[in-house]
């Protein structure tokens, strides 16, 4: 049974419109500079997309998880205005590295995690990518 079978039509499409918002911000990241920070995307009440960064005061080069960290912490100052969450991340898996995007809803359906293979290629001037998957997630706006 698909997530998409108990989920009402409007939490699909708006986890939907997230998943392509974070993916493409994520790939073009990745495609212009090789590399991206973890960053956050939410819907406000009228399904408007915003995008959001955190700064966690570690300099010029913050880790990736004190980043990821803030980004989750500084939701819950936002998910009264908001109906949808995503939070993008570069992760490493054992088969490489891949994009994590995270994705909840307010209004329930299901807590997912995508994940978006790719290899660098030709002197990382290039990145190749492979085919996103779905994954149960965790909640860490509504909970």
């Amino acid at each position: 049974m698909s997530w998409r079978d108990e989920t009402p039509t409007s939490v699909q499409d708006d986890l939907d419109l997230l998943a392509d918002q974070a993916l493409s911000a994520a790939v073009h990241l990745l495609e212009k500079n090789g590399e991206f920070y973890p960053f956050a995307a939410s819907l406000d009440h009228e399904g408007t997309p915003e995008m959001a960064a955190a700064d966690p005061g570690e300099g010029e080069h913050p880790s990736s998880q004190a980043v990821l960290d803030l980004l989750y912490d500084s939701a819950a100052s936002w998910r009264e205005s908001r109906r949808a969450a995503a939070f993008a991340a570069p992760v490493e898996t054992p088969d490489g590295d891949a994009v994590r995007v995270e994705l909840e809803h307010r209004d329930g359906g299901p807590a997912l995690a995508l994940l978006l293979p790719y290899q660098r290629k030709k002197f990382r001037t290039t990145v190749e990518f492979g085919e996103v998957t779905a994954a149960p997630g965790d909640r860490r706006v509504w909970v």
